[in-house]
């Protein structure tokens, strides 16, 4: 399983890039949380803080958690403009411990680049950092909806320009229906102002679940399944499962 550890090389462009606009994700987080009296979490994939920021500004208590430096330095630089005290730490979701929690967030298709029994491993450690009864909400891509709904093909998925720097990125996807695993081939233009256009070639695959897997998954891994959900929190059917699950 190739595993991008670190998006040094675009992690100032990130959030233009990646279209992070996740209000309605954060919002029905939010909401979870404060349903199941969730307080203290733990975003073990923080990336550059989209939900750190947000949980922290709405009263709660968030420690900031990635394996990428560059992702967190961004993190960090965000939450000191907006004067928020966050604590952020390099860690590794497979095996860091930051103490315990009420909850613990994998959002944005994190997990999707571990491989099955790494996740396994994963959901395991993650158990460490829970209180009893602790949460465990993250997203995925539906592996039920992409075998009926995946093309492989050559396309453009961002061109826009920001504050004078033009973006321009492709993608040539390919998808195995049988084991899940998605393989993505990028290619990224970016040109700031009038200087010369550099180009940044990646490719990784991506693991995806159907929601009955991840349900097996879960409960042979210390979790039970409290429900499962569309990115925004609509009813499951779409691109993405978002499950809340809860520790055993």
């Amino acid at each position: 399983m190739a595993l991008p550890y670190d998006y040094s090389s675009l992690s100032k462009y990130y959030e233009v890039l990646e279209k992070v606009d996740l209000d309605d994700t954060n919002l029905f987080l939010g909401k979870t949380l404060k349903k199941y009296g969730a307080k203290k979490i733990l975003d073990f994939t923080c990336g550059t803080g989209a939900q750190t920021l947000w949980l922290t500004e709405h009263g709660y208590n968030v420690v900031g958690a990635d394996i990428s430096p560059a992702m967190l330095k961004i993190a960090k630089e965000k939450s000191k403009e907006a004067k928020l005290k966050i604590r952020f730490y390099k860690g590794d979701m497979r095996s860091s411990k930051f103490g315990t929690f009420d909850a613990v967030i994998t959002i944005f298709n994190a997990i999707g680049h571990l491989s099955k029994p790494e996740f396994e491993k994963t959901m395991r450690n993650i158990g460490t950092n829970l209180d009893k009864r602790g949460l465990y909400i993250f997203d995925i891509f539906n592996l039920d909806f992409m075998r009926k709904n995946f093309r492989t093909y050559r396309f453009l998925d961002v061109a826009t320009e920001v504050n004078g720097t033009k973006f321009v990125r492709s993608n040539n996807n390919r998808l195995d229906k049988v084991k899940g695993l998605m393989t993505i081939n990028q290619e990224t233009t970016v040109q700031e102002g009038m200087n010369k256009p550099k180009v940044f070639k990646e490719s990784w695959t991506m693991q995806t679940y159907t929601a009955d897997e991840l349900k097996n998954m879960l409960k042979r891994n210390g979790f039970e399944v409290l429900g499962q959900y569309g990115i925004d929190g609509s009813k499951l059917g779409g691109s993405s499962i978002l499950t809340v699950a809860r520790k055993r």
